[in-house]
């Protein structure tokens, strides 16, 4: 009498235990999410810069999430061997389906892994925030200090290229998970997808309880490790601004200039687009030195010197580039200065061409303004003026073209100033 080869499945061939479901599904839509996002990112031209912007963020903080999640499915996996294959299993698809299972492990982790490197060398080096939270910064990999050797260019090229391809392995792989188990199931008539489904009707495996602390261990301690080196690396960064910032205020007082500038009342600053949004960055620190008068506009003349190492901006994706060499390079060039001699009048006010020199690169600016003398005897002056920030080296590496960070930058400033006489005779 011959036994079917189904006869005892119901006791034998049971479903994954419930951590394993839970992690299963949970992993497979974060990766088919990576998958549909990284893919409309990179093809999909339409996509406003804005959105392309958040979503890259959004790709690295689920990224990094996969990865520790597969660290915990590798756990619990430990803990509880997966269930065995229906006995009708040949030989070759047990080998297959073990080289496939273990290709998705390897990708599962080397896909984000290969991502965090690539961020970690990119020239833009934009922080990475966990669900884009400030607080919640994720740290790069010290990959250019590992291979001082390699042109950094091509290192992120090499990276960029990889990240690419295992990512799209990823298709290959599922057609096959995919094609494999549907096989099972309406060919050999095996409940494959059904191990896969909680409160299916098949029997449930014994859990080891124990696999629950230690899977929750291993997420807790891969992220809590991350944000810990992250916000290392923030004090470190900052302490590093504040010593950079840590210059002797320049002096408020005329040199040789008609009017003293209070800077206690007085503003200057500038703004432009980042991401679709508005931008706005503050200078802390600066000595204006202005001859001005309506009538003696052949006579006028400014000088404007900024210390470089107190503009900030009120962006956290920006703010770590403002320092640094891609940025105004504050370390070894300290001082903005803008020089302005060619005064005239307009219809809306005043003109003054000059020259604006960062990081010792100079080229002519205009200004316009509009001054007004008050009763007392003091002065208001507002204006603006426009500068392309790739003209003088800012953010070329970072965004030369443009995408995400607009290259009109628009300087305003607010002065009010008093004479130089009557300030001396106060005094």
């Amino acid at each position: 009498m011959s036994v079917s080869p189904t006869a005892g499945w119901s006791a034998a061939y049971t479903r994954y235990t419930s951590g394993a479901i839970l992690l299963h599904w949970t992993i497979a839509l974060a990766i088919l999410f990576q998958l549909a996002v990284g893919l409309a990112m990179v093809h999909l031209d339409a996509m406003p810069d804005a959105l392309r912007f958040a979503l890259f963020q959004w790709h690295k903080t689920i990224g990094i999430l996969v990865l520790c999640l597969t660290l915990a499915r590798i756990a619990w996996r430990l803990v509880n061997p997966p269930p065995a294959l229906a006995p009708t299993t040949s030989r070759a698809e047990r080998a297959a389906s073990g080289l496939v299972h273990l290709a998705f492990y390897a990708l599962m982790l080397f896909v984000p892994l290969s991502g965090w490197l690539l961020v970690s060398a990119a020239a833009a080096g934009i922080p990475t925030y966990l669900f884009l939270i400030d607080s919640l910064e994720w740290p790069h990999l010290p990959v250019a200090a590992l291979l001082p050797s390699m042109d950094a260019a091509a290192l992120e090229d090499v990276l960029g290229f990889a990240h690419k391809w295992l990512a799209l392995s990823f298709l290959g792989l599922l057609v096959l998970h995919v094609a494999g188990a549907l096989k099972h199931s309406l060919v050999d008539a095996v409940p494959s997808f059904s191990r896969m489904l909680p409160h299916h009707g098949m029997a449930r495996p014994q859990t080891r309880l124990i696999a629950i602390p230690i899977a929750l261990a291993v997420v807790l301690s891969a992220l809590g490790g991350g944000l810990v080196a992250g916000q290392s690396d923030a004090l470190v960064a900052a302490e590093a601004t504040r010593a950079d910032r840590a210059m002797v205020a320049p002096d408020a007082g005329p040199a040789g200039g008609d009017w003293i500038v209070d800077p206690a009342q007085s503003q200057l600053g500038f703004e432009t687009q980042f991401s679709g949004k508005t931008l706005t960055g503050t200078i802390g620190t600066w000595q204006a030195d202005v001859r001005f008068s309506p009538e003696a506009l052949d006579l006028a003349e400014a000088s404007i010197a900024i210390d470089a190492a107190s503009i900030a901006v009120d962006n956290s994706f920006v703010a770590p580039q403002v320092q640094g060499a891609d940025g105004f390079a504050s370390a070894t060039h300290p001082t903005v200065t803008l020089q302005l001699g060619d005064f005239r009048a307009v219809e809306a006010g005043y003109e003054a061409g000059g020259t604006l020199t960062i990081k010792e690169k100079s080229l002519p600016v205009t200004v316009h303004f509009r001054f007004e003398r008050n009763n007392n005897g003091t002065a208001h002056v507002t204006g603006s003026a426009t500068v392309d920030r790739t003209a003088f080296d800012l953010g070329v590496a970072n965004d030369p073209t443009g995408q995400y960070l607009d290259k009109a930058v628009t300087i305003r400033f607010e002065l009010v100033a008093v004479p130089a006489g009557a300030a001396a005779a106060g005094s």
